[in-house]
């Protein structure tokens, strides 16, 4: 949901054409237009327009011709790689009549990180220096297929690989930027990510606040994690307006404010853990280890996570953290009770300062009428506090709720770093 004055965002039409076959078969799912929009939307731009379309030599040359002529930037995106179902290029420079052109400098760039990398280089890698003649190449940090500009009328043609760990780079640090200095866009965005308050209540809260300030765009962006908000303002002024802003909304978006930037919790931890010089372990049954992995994908999380615990079965639970059959057998595997001495467990066993713990039913069979699919308990113990627990009930596939279960542990472990109640 995006509100507010964004009469900023339309200064250019830009459009996407995601290029492949297996996006319109639903075998891929094409995550590139989503950041595409996104990174866009950092500089206060929007697409006027998405398509996608198959591999296909006629539908790509339709769909380009018709897009130069409708709008000032086209990106397109995918069919630069060497295989045989990579026709872009061939597409392009057929349609806008332009040679492609052999680029020595690119060649030998390429030939040197095959080199580097101990790969056999074969004929293939030459395709991936051609270009249409008068196209200026886009840096590939990542990756072989090469991108590049092209000026065509009034409109810039832009062609970017498809595999999405190759493209972002290329929009995030080239591309967006560039759009975004020839459109002369004075705006500037603040991305805020939340946890622990759905969509519909920070909007409730926030209404008022928007009501009055309709020169501020606020879009809330919601996932099984929180409620990212992008907060846009445009003008010479618009740094000095939006931080009067984000003072104004501060305390009232309040605990729910886990960052000031675009970031994950599991760094927020990383950097809260690493300055009181604290240790932490993870005791998980229903998120199978997932919040561990979330953890341990920050880099350089070796130097304060200890261990993580799978504890799926009742027995793995008393045999590897100790909790009581006793207290099982009372109380059940998903109880507070439980959930504490899972975190309590952990810590002993591992010496660690801090221990997060979860157990629950996330589905999609297995819940009571006393224990509904959707049931979790997790708890937080630290040292020098009482261990707490939380009773939670989250809606959704069995993904989204293993997935939001992990977020509300790791969200207890801020909140008791931080001192708030519970």
């Amino acid at each position: 949901m995006t509100l507010g004055n964004d009469s900023c965002t339309l200064v250019m039409k830009i459009e996407l054409i995601t290029i492949g076959s297996e996006l319109l078969s639903g075998v891929t799912l094409n995550t590139n237009a989503h950041y595409v929009g996104e990174q866009l939307g950092r500089f206060g731009l929007t697409l006027s327009r998405q398509i996608a379309i198959p591999d296909e030599h006629d539908v790509i040359i339709s769909t380009l011709r018709e897009s130069l002529a409708r709008a000032d930037w086209v990106i397109v995106s995918g069919g630069l790689g060497p295989t045989n179902d990579d026709i872009t290029k061939n597409a392009i420079a057929r349609l806008l009549d332009r040679p492609l052109v052999l680029h020595d400098d690119l060649l030998a760039q390429l030939r040197e990180r095959y080199t580097r990398a101990a790969r056999a280089v074969t004929a293939s890698l030459d395709t991936q220096a051609l270009l249409p003649q008068d196209a200026e190449a886009i840096p590939n940090p990542v990756g072989t297929a090469v991108g590049f500009y092209l000026k065509q009328g009034k409109a810039t043609l832009v062609a970017v690989p498809g595999v999405p760990r190759e493209m972002r780079p290329m929009i995030s640090d080239y591309i967006a930027p560039r759009i975004a200095a020839e459109a002369s866009v004075k705006t500037v965005t603040v991305t805020w990510s939340t946890t622990g308050f759905p969509e519909s209540r920070l909007y409730e809260q926030l209404e008022p606040q928007i009501s009055r300030h309709p020169e501020i765009t606020v879009a809330f962006l919601p996932s099984t994690l929180g409620v990212r908000l992008r907060f846009l303002a445009g003008g010479d002024d618009a740094r000095a307006r939006l931080a009067r802003w984000c003072d104004e909304i501060r305390p009232i978006v309040g605990e729910a404010l886990y960052s000031e930037i675009d970031e994950g919790l599991p760094v927020v931890l990383r950097r809260m853990l690493l300055e009181r010089h604290l240790t932490l372990a993870l005791a998980e049954s229903c998120t199978g280890g997932l919040t561990a992995k979330r953890m341990t994908d920050v880099p350089g999380s070796s130097a304060y996570v200890l261990a993580g615990f799978v504890t799926y079965s009742n027995e793995a639970k008393t045999d590897l953290l100790s909790v009581p059959e006793k207290l099982i057998a009372e109380h059940g595997a998903v109880s507070e009770e439980v959930a504490k001495a899972m975190s309590d467990g952990a810590r002993r066993k591992t010496g660690a300062d801090c221990a997060v713990s979860i157990t629950g039913i996330a589905g999609p069979d297995g819940g009571t009428e006393e224990k509904p699919v959707g049931t979790v308990w997790i708890a937080c113990a630290v040292k020098g506090s009482e261990t707490v627990a939380r009773k939670l009930h989250f809606l959704g596939s069995r993904e989204m709720i293993r997935e939001r279960a992990a977020q509300a542990a790791l969200n207890l472990l801020r909140r008791q770093l931080l001192g708030l109640a519970e």
